[in-house]
């Protein structure tokens, strides 16, 4: 019933019309007035317009946001390599000494970057937006409209993996896959993070037992996960409005509390591939690596992957029987099982 009834509501909307005026892309307007401007044209049915909007709406919103983020990660990662200005730390000295300096590292890395912050800074609401993926609830009409199958396809299935319970969009996104020039197979997430791809394609190789890429894949993926959620933490420090004027202390003590909620749902906010949930996704990594390790005559990145699995899941079963399969071998020695420590690298301010 959805699928027909969205059909016909696609069907009903006027095509482009051919004296509509396509407009100029102004490279000083935000991504909220970029937005607004995309939902006029829609209802206009300026489609061509429409999709220019909302594509430059959707970039610079990233440009914006991949920019705060490594300013805050940067400077938290500076400020924690300076020693106190004085070796007490009376009543809490120190702590608000790097709060200082990191305020002032901040103020400085959004001046350097004054092109981005200066004009695009946004509130809460237009961030929930595009958050959302409420951009291509109208992108996927605007690309059917100019006939751009492919791309309206995964505009649709984009707004699904944050919405998978819309029915009239899942319906469309079943019409589009209907034309020859949209294949299924085709369809992606024109949000997903750097690391899903990798570890779809490193879970492949795993099935396909190809285990030099099941490392490359899995490795490189982890390494991406762990900066996603490092990008997500530093996200959740933005401001926060109490909705009263606390004292010093409860104000600082209501807006960690704040932010650390936020941070607590990076992991469930990354664990999704493309809407499918998997709990387990960062230690899985460590999974598929033991085993890829071990078939490849790996032995000791083999025990240090099954090590860093069992800090999440100490009591798996099966992973204590690897250990006590890993340690029968003459080739591997007790101090092999040790966690991995993971290096993020170095973080680029230049989005």
């Amino acid at each position: 019933m959805f699928q027909t009834t969205w059909v016909c509501v696609i069907a009903a909307i006027a095509v482009v019309p051919t004296h509509v005026k396509s407009e100029v892309i102004n490279p000083n307007e935000s991504c909220a007035v970029l937005y607004e401007k995309g939902v006029e044209a829609y209802l206009d049915n300026n489609y061509n317009n429409c999709v220019k909007y909302f594509e430059a709406a959707v970039e610079k919103y990233r440009i914006y946001i991949k920019t705060l983020q490594n300013c805050r990660i940067q400077c938290k990662e500076n400020v924690s390599e300076d020693r106190p200005l004085y070796t007490d730390n009376l009543e809490d000295l120190h702590f608000f000494e790097k709060t200082l300096k990191n305020t002032l590292c901040i103020l400085k890395c959004r001046k350097e970057h004054g092109n981005v912050f200066g004009l695009y800074n946004i509130n809460k609401e237009t961030e929930k937006l595009f958050e959302d993926r409420k951009p291509y609830e109208y992108l996927h009409i605007c690309y059917f409209q100019t006939k751009d199958y492919p791309k309206a396809a995964s505009s649709a299935f984009t707004y699904l993996v944050a919405h998978p319970d819309d029915k009239p969009i899942l319906a469309s996104l079943k019409h589009y896959t209907s034309f020859p020039e949209a294949d299924p197979s085709d369809v992606i997430n024109y949000e997903a993070k750097e690391f899903v791809y990798l570890y779809v394609h490193g879970s492949d190789a795993y099935d396909k037992e190809n285990w030099e890429r099941v490392v490359q894949n899995m490795e490189e993926s982890l390494v991406l996960y762990l900066q996603a959620e490092e990008e997500c933490r530093a996200q959740c420090e933005g401001p926060y409005d109490p909705g009263w004027y606390p004292d010093f202390i409860p104000s600082i003590a209501n807006h960690f509390t704040y932010c650390l909620k936020c941070k607590r749902k990076c992991r469930n906010k990354l664990s999704s591939l493309n809407g499918e949930k998997h709990e387990d996704l960062l230690p899985s990594h460590y999974h598929y690596l033991q085993y890829a390790y071990y078939k490849l005559g790996k032995l000791k990145s083999a025990c240090q992957a099954v090590a860093s699995y069992l800090l999440f899941y100490p009591d798996d079963h099966d992973m204590k029987r690897n250990v006590q399969y890993y340690k029968s071998l003459p080739e591997v020695s007790e101090k092999y099982f040790t966690p991995r420590a993971v290096s993020l690298g170095n973080y680029n301010l230049d989005p």
